[in-house]
């Protein structure tokens, strides 16, 4: 199977080009970029590519069969949408949507299309440092697990981010840490309570909740503390804490290290890790080669994903904790 791309979005979708361009004879064949700016650029750029300000130059082509997703956070679902329609395979830039409607809607004409894949680029699965947690964990010895998606780029909070009426600080950094968690344990939480505040972007153009911190039940009794810290003044990073019984590991700005009897030794993995970001990607379009491939996250996952990150915005809105109906 060739693989022909088309990408929408060149913020992110720079990365995503840089993943899929000539991996294993995968091609980008069109660029829908809508700032005029960026288009003469990536004219200079990529002249073997159609740069377009016109998405439907990708759904149109027949040529085409996977896009890229990499535009704003409102356009998701409506290009999900004619991805489905056109017969696409899908690569989604967090979040796939903005709310439960849209994602039930996904589901089920995703369900129908069985022929058609989907990936989320959720990029901490293929991060060496959370590897080596992954490899030191026991959920059996796991009673508490803290993470904290910290953004350290306030600014990005005033630009398009405060003109999207649905935009989330949970669906656009705290679902990465929760992916995380479920990916490390294989777990998903039973229920969960969130608070939120907009103490330090209050009379800001940013109208919505800069931080929001959510408690999880996990199964195993093992309790789970997530935060999505948007407005610290902070490097970007994320911040992790696994607690069990015979040892801690911990990763944070003084280092990655594990505690036991006493003594602390450090991980020696690399993060942040950006030259395997793109592996993610790439495991994806080597499924769309190879059914033998398996997947770093399956469709199930990405579902059960959105759900709890849905849960977590109706725990906020109604005060009180929210059983997680997958």
């Amino acid at each position: 199977m060739k693989i022909i791309v088309g990408i929408i979005g060149m913020g992110i979708g720079q990365k995503h080009l840089e993943a899929i361009d000539n991996y294993k004879g995968a091609i980008v064949k069109i660029i829908c970029e809508k700032d005029k700016k960026k288009i003469k650029n990536l004219q200079k750029k990529y002249p073997d590519k159609l740069i377009t300000n016109d998405e439907n130059h990708i759904f149109l082509n027949k040529e085409i069969n996977l896009v890229s997703i990499a535009s704003y956070d409102n356009y998701h679902y409506e290009e999900i949408l004619k991805c489905i329609k056109f017969n696409k395979n899908l690569i989604v830039e967090k979040p796939l949507c903005l709310n439960n409607i849209q994602l039930k809607k996904i589901e089920s004409l995703l369900k129908v299309k069985k022929n058609l894949k989907i990936t989320s680029n959720l990029v901490l699965r293929v991060n060496s440092l959370f590897k080596e947690f992954k490899k030191n964990i026991n959920n059996k010895k796991i009673f508490y697990i803290e993470g904290d998606y910290i953004w350290g780029r306030k600014n990005k909070l005033f630009g398009w981010r405060s003109k999207i009426k649905d935009y989330s600080i949970i669906l656009g950094a705290g679902i990465h840490v929760i992916d995380l968690v479920m990916w490390l344990t294989g777990l998903r939480p039973i229920s969960v309570y969130a608070w939120g505040n907009d103490k330090a972007t209050k009379g800001s153009k940013f109208k919505k909740n800069s931080l929001v911190v959510m408690i999880f039940e996990f199964p195993m009794n093992i309790l789970v503390k997530i935060s999505a810290n948007g407005a610290a003044i902070y490097d970007h990073f994320h911040e992790l804490k696994i607690f069990c019984k015979e040892k801690t590991l911990v990763h944070s700005r003084a280092g990655s290290y594990i505690y036991k009897n006493q003594k602390s030794t450090k991980i020696d993995a690399a993060y942040p890790d950006k030259l395997n970001r793109k592996k993610l990607i790439q495991n994806f379009l080597d499924t769309l080669k190879s059914k033998k491939i398996k997947p770093i996250i399956t469709f199930k996952e990405q579902i059960d994903l959105m759900t709890i990150c849905f849960s977590a915005e109706k725990s906020i809105r109604l005060e009180k904790k929210i059983k997680i109906n997958y």
